[in-house]
C-alpha cells in the first residue's frame, strides 16, 4: 500500500488513503486484494498508470508497467565530497517503447536479482523528454502479468540506444590497451534534452562522414557516471544512424552559474589574452588561454584549456560553451573552465570585402599586415617586410587574399624624409 501510496501523498493523507483502499476492497466483496484495490484508489485520484511512450510528458512521478529487457552491472563513481556511490541501469520496455533506469546505491546493488524477462510495477521519476526515456527508479515490485515487447527491442546493453545531437568531433588521437598494444580512439561531445555528455569512441569509423551539429541515434552507448556527470563510451558494435527528431539543447545564463556544476551558454567575447604553453606534471606540453565572455545577465572569466586554447578567437566573436566546469579561480572569482567533455564554437559572423595597405609583419599566430590603425591575420603567408596593397574577405579578423600588389616608396618622398632627418632644409 505504501508503494501506491507514494503517488498521491500530496492529495490526500495516509490514513484517508487507507480507508479508501479498505473501502475499495470492501465493496467488491473482497474480491479485490490490497494491491488491487490500491490502484483503483490512485486512478479515481486522478493519478493513472502510464505507458512507456507517455513518460517524457509525465508529472513528476509516474508508475508504469515494464518487463526488464537488459542489466548492467553496477558501478563505483566518486562523489564530489569525496564519498563513494553505486550506480546502474537497467533497460525495460512495454509495447509502446523502451526505456532506461537508473538506481543508486543500495538499489544499484540490488539490480543483480533483476531477471530478464521479468516485469515489474515501477514507481520513478521521468528526468527531461529525451527518447527513448530515463528514468530515476524510486521503487517497484513485481506484477503477474506479461507484457508483449516490439520485435527487437531487446538489447544486451542498458542505455544502448541514445538520441543525441553532435555539438563537437575531436581529431582522433591514439591510445595504448593494457596488453601494451595500440589503438585509435576519437571524442565528441554530445547533448540532447537531459543535458551535455562526452562520448569516447574506440572505433574512431563509427563517427566517419558524421557532421557536428547532426542529429543522430547511437546504439550500444555504455553510461558512466563520474565527477563531470555522465559520459558514453561506444566500441566496435555499436552503431551511429541519423535521426529526424528536432533536439533542442537547454543553455544556461552567465547569471545563473554557480560553484560546482557544469553549464551551456552563449555570449562574446569581451576581452581575449593570447595562449600561453606550459608543461604539465607528466612533463608533456599543453596550452591555456584567458577570456571574459558576456551576456544579457553579465559576464565571466572563461579558462580554456589544452588544443582548444589554440583556435582562432578574437574580441567581439560570438561563442557557444558547452559542458563548462565552473570553480573559483586563484582570485576567489568564479571562472568557468573549457577542457576535456567541454566544447567551443563560434557563430558564424558576416564577411566583409576589404582593400587594406601596410606591412607585412610577423605575429605569433602567424603572418599579419599592419596598415598602422589595424592589424590583420592572413589566412595565406606573405614575405615578411614588405609593403604591400591586399584586397580580399575580412572575416572575424582574418584576411583572405584575392589580389596582392607590391607598394613601393615614392623616390622624392624618401628624399625629403632623409632631409628632414638629416636637418637639411
Amino acid at each position: 500500500m505504501k508503494f501506491h501510496y507514494l503517488l498521491v501523498d500530496d492529495l490526500v493523507g495516509k490514513e484517508e488513503f487507507e480507508r479508501l483502499v479498505e473501502e475499495k476492497a470492501a465493496e467488491s466483496g473482497d474480491l479485490l486484494d490490497e494491491r488491487t484495490a490500491a490502484m483503483l484508489v490512485v486512478k479515481d485520484l486522478g493519478r493513472a498508470h502510464v505507458r512507456i511512450r507517455d513518460l517524457p510528458g509525465a508529472s513528476s512521478l509516474v508508475c508504469f508497467f515494464a518487463k526488464v529487457l537488459a542489466a548492467g552491472e553496477p558501478k563505483e563513481f566518486k562523489r564530489p565530497d569525496g564519498t563513494a556511490g553505486l550506480v546502474a541501469n537497467v533497460v525495460v520496455g512495454d509495447e509502446t517503447g523502451k526505456a532506461r533506469l537508473t538506481f543508486w546505491d543500495d538499489q544499484a546493488g540490488a539490480v543483480h536479482e533483476l531477471s530478464v524477462g521479468s516485469v515489474f510495477e515501477i514507481l520513478g521519476r521521468p528526468k527531461g523528454r529525451g527518447r527513448p526515456p530515463d528514468v530515476t527508479a524510486v521503487a517497484l515490485q513485481e506484477a503477474a502479468c506479461d507484457i508483449s515487447c516490439p520485435e527487437g527491442a531487446g538489447g544486451s546493453a542498458p542505455g544502448e540506444e541514445i538520441e543525441v545531437r553532435i555539438i563537437a568531433i575531436e581529431s582522433p588521437r591514439a591510445f595504448v590497451r593494457r596488453d601494451g598494444s595500440q589503438g585509435d580512439m576519437i571524442e565528441a561531445v554530445i547533448g540532447n534534452e537531459n543535458g551535455i555528455f562526452r562520448l569516447v569512441a574506440w572505433a574512431p569509423d563509427i563517427l566517419l562522414g558524421v557532421e557536428v551539429g547532426a542529429a543522430v541515434v547511437i546504439r550500444g552507448a555504455t553510461p558512466r557516471e563520474n565527477d563531470r556527470g555522465i559520459e558514453f563510451s561506444i566500441g566496435e558494435a555499436g552503431s551511429v544512424s541519423p535521426s529526424d527528431r528536432e533536439i533542442t539543447i537547454p543553455m544556461d545564463t552567465i547569471a545563473g552559474v554557480e560553484e560546482g556544476d557544469s553549464y551551456s551558454l552563449s555570449g562574446t567575447i569581451r576581452s581575449i589574452q593570447p595562449p600561453h604553453s606550459f608543461a604539465t606534471r607528466s612533463g608533456g606540453q599543453s596550452s591555456v588561454r584567458n577570456l571574459v565572455v558576456a551576456d544579457g545577465t553579465g559576464e565571466i572569466p572563461v579558462v580554456i584549456w589544452g588544443e582548444k586554447a589554440k583556435e582562432h578567437l578574437i574580441a567581439g566573436d560570438r561563442i557557444e560553451i558547452y559542458n563548462a566546469g565552473a570553480r573559483r579561480g586563484r582570485r576567489g572569482d568564479l571562472e568557468l573552465h573549457i577542457s576535456r567533455g567541454s566544447a567551443l564554437s563560434v557563430l558564424a559572423g558576416e564577411e566583409e570585402e576589404v582593400e587594406v595597405e601596410g606591412t607585412i609583419i610577423p605575429a605569433r599566430q602567424g603572418t599579419c599586415i599592419d596598415t598602422g590603425d589595424a592589424c590583420y591575420l592572413l589566412t595565406e603567408p606573405l614575405p615578411i617586410g614588405y609593403e604591400v596593397r591586399v584586397r580580399g574577405t575580412l572575416h572575424r579578423g582574418m584576411l583572405s587574399i584575392s589580389r596582392v600588389e607590391a607598394v613601393f616608396p615614392d623616390p622624392e618622398e624618401l628624399l625629403r624624409r632623409l632631409d628632414r632627418f638629416s636637418g637639411r632644409s
